[in-house]
């Protein structure tokens, strides 16, 4: 069974595909048909009526629809993305500072942000160059850069503080 929870806008809804032919809608089941007209366009029919529906990934878990010539922007997750996804939200309203320091010793190449920028958790901030490979040092957590310790070409030794988030 595929449980997703769609959210459009502030409301979410909870499908389960129970089958080729059931789905379970808000807890109702309802039977449906799909007919597939190619990689991203479908005929469904749900609940006596034909709808032409057109889908197309706009990153990760965000979803352009056309439903009958409508057009809705939409978020899908599985349960266990949806819990998590909760669990992240809450944290990134607790402040807290985030010291980021080098893991190896190396040079730094670049330094893609700045003091006072926001950045999402997974950018990347410096890239570290040590034994001839490019590291992308990437933020632990989503925030403000509070402060930048290092520049471009600076040497740095195994645990020398790079940048700090807030």
């Amino acid at each position: 069974m595929n449980e997703i929870i769609v959210t459009l806008g502030d409301q979410k809804r909870e499908v389960k595909i129970l089958s080729e032919s059931v789905v379970m809608l808000d807890g109702k089941e309802n039977e449906y048909d799909l007919i597939i007209l190619d990689s991203n366009s479908y005929l469904i029919k749900f609940k006596k009526k034909v709808y032409k529906v057109s889908v197309s990934r706009l990153e990760n878990n965000k979803f352009s629809i056309m439903i009958d010539g409508f057009v809705f922007e939409t978020i899908a997750r599985t349960g266990l993305e949806e819990k998590a996804s909760a669990i992240i939200g809450l944290r990134t309203h607790i402040k807290h500072k985030t010291d980021v320091k080098a893991p190896m010793p190396g040079m730094i190449l670049k330094i893609l942000r700045t003091q006072g920028e926001k950045i999402s958790q997974g950018e990347t901030v410096v890239i570290l160059e040590a034994m001839k490979m490019e590291n992308d040092l990437r933020s632990p957590s989503t925030g403000t850069i509070k402060d930048v310790f290092v520049h471009s070409g600076d040497k740095v030794e195994k645990g020398a503080m790079l940048f700090s988030i807030e």
